[in-house]
């Protein structure tokens, strides 16, 4: 039966497109109302609606096409709303279908990834195959999140702000509340440079003290001749 409605859907399908081509479609497939959103794991229940009255007493045939590949025949529902048996003698698995007055009814319970595609509704009526609309059942695309950015380290630096030393570390309160007494995480890198400063002055300064006064008691103290009484320098005895 399957591989039977697989090769008259090749086969009439391009003949009663061409045909029905300016005419009203006796069938067409769609959503119950009271049909759950398409979801993964959802029941999914469509409807063959049939309006022609003569064609709705010969049962219907529930065929699945996903994408490009050939048709996949699911079952088939008698004028008196039963499912008759598959090739394997069982009844389909996660598909239920029913009639209810003169349309028809599949449920997909539990919908998977593989149950996606073009479902059609087929009715064999005076050796003629009527098919309806198509309806594309396919799951919707997954979301896709943004990545978190990624955490930058920032890079150390000398002077990052007016006034504000690289390796200080400031509390988040600081501009709120007062700090009472020194930082001494910051204040080290200030007074350290100057104290040692102030230190090498003042040695420099008592080194040129100190030789300053080694220097003025080398100085030669020469004893200056006496003058005369005349105003001039007496001499010695042996030149008179």
């Amino acid at each position: 039966m399957a591989r039977f409605v697989s090769l008259l859907f090749f086969l009439s399908l391009s003949l009663c497109c061409c045909r029905s081509q300016g005419q009203k479609r006796k069938m067409s497939v769609r959503l119950h109302r009271g049909s759950s959103p398409l979801s993964l794991r959802a029941n999914v229940e469509l409807e063959c609606v049939i309006s022609d009255h003569s064609l709705s007493d010969s049962g219907v045939s529930w065929v699945r096409q996903y994408r490009d590949s050939a048709p996949q025949f699911i079952l088939f529902v008698t004028s008196l709303g039963r499912v008759a048996a598959t090739e394997n003698g069982k009844p389909p698995e996660r598909f239920q279908a029913k009639k209810e007055s003169s349309n028809y009814r599949l449920t997909v319970t539990s919908f998977q990834e593989q149950d996606q595609g073009n479902y059609y509704c087929i009715v064999n009526h005076n050796q003629r195959l009527h098919f309806s609309s198509g309806i594309p059942l396919h799951l919707p695309a997954p979301a896709t999140t943004a990545a978190p950015p990624k955490a930058t380290t920032p890079q150390p630096s000398t002077i990052t702000r007016s006034g504000e030393l690289g390796g200080c570390k400031h509390s988040p309160n600081t501009a709120k509340t007062p700090k009472e007494g020194m930082d001494l995480s910051c204040n080290i890198y200030i007074w350290v440079p100057l104290a040692s400063t102030c230190l090498l002055l003042l040695i420099a300064l008592l080194a040129t003290i100190t030789v300053c006064q080694t220097t003025r008691r080398r100085r030669c103290k020469c004893k200056r001749p006496m003058p005369g009484s005349n105003g001039k320098p007496s001499l010695p005895n042996r030149y008179v």
